[in-house]
């Protein structure tokens, strides 16, 4: 993977948003691969594709890039709230790909965060554009990033490095079965994979998830069945071959 951009493909452009666009877009789609099957090559989307950049001609998983001299940790601006919503909602929303580049266009690090872990909970609504702005009452949102499990992050170059691609593509279609779910399970599936993360345990008990029960609330109010959520979505890990069960009440997470 050749990890220096081509800045003279915008040297047309004198925006710096127009200019950084061209460059990396250019840089992905000679760089890139899909990450839901084999195919080595993406396909730039017609112009004004609504939230996706590129896309697989083979098992057309889409892909959207976003560019960044330093990248967001916590959270990333996006596009219009009803349309991404609806996206996940109906399991077309695309994975995003975060290019972090240096000052001369060099990559530093490609993260892409998976499709799968994009749920309503981590989409914050914008207030609307004011009655002054151009397109008043425009609605935004933020990706809360802080909100998905790092399993929803998986690095395509990290630190100037480009990872192994089969290793890459592995630790990426692990989570695919996920998107065969409606958004509201995805959204439990994920939240459950956070909290175990968070235990910072390698084995752990039911009982030691049941006892973040409140993280659960926060998400879903409404629900008044959150412990056996919690163990259907354990699970549903299992399942994934993300937990093994140990017996007991006791998990394990795999490798």
């Amino acid at each position: 993977m050749e990890l220096f951009c081509n800045p003279a493909v915008a040297s047309v452009y004198n925006s710096p948003a127009q200019r950084a666009r061209v460059i990396s877009e250019q840089w992905f789609s000679e760089n890139s691969y899909c990450l839901a099957c084999k195919s080595d090559h993406l396909t730039k989307t017609p112009a004004n594709t609504r939230a996706t950049d590129f896309s697989c001609n083979i098992c057309g998983h889409s892909y959207e890039l976003k560019t960044f001299v330093r990248r967001p940790r916590k959270s990333l601006v996006d596009g219009a709230y009803a349309t991404i919503v609806a996206m996940i909602e109906s399991g077309t929303a695309p994975t995003l790909c975060l290019l972090e580049r240096t000052e001369l266009w060099r990559v530093q690090s490609l993260t892409a965060i998976h499709s799968s872990f994009l749920t309503p909970w981590v989409i914050e609504r914008r207030q609307p554009l004011s009655e002054h702005d151009r397109r008043a009452g425009w609605v935004g949102c933020n990706i809360c990033l802080d909100r998905i499990p790092l399993d929803g992050e998986i690095a395509l170059v990290e630190k100037g490095i480009a990872e192994d691609r089969v290793e890459v593509r592995r630790r990426f279609q692990r989570f695919l079965p996920l998107s065969n779910l409606p958004s509201d399970q995805r959204g439990w599936s994920t939240l459950t994979l956070s909290v175990i993360r968070e235990l910072k345990k390698s084995e752990f008990s039911l009982s030691d998830v049941c006892e973040r029960e409140q993280r659960f609330a926060v998400v879903y109010p409404g629900n008044r069945h959150i412990r056996p959520k919690i163990r259907q979505q354990l699970q549903v890990l299992s399942d994934l071959g993300v937990l093994s069960f140990k017996g007991g009440g006791r998990y394990a997470l795999a490798e």
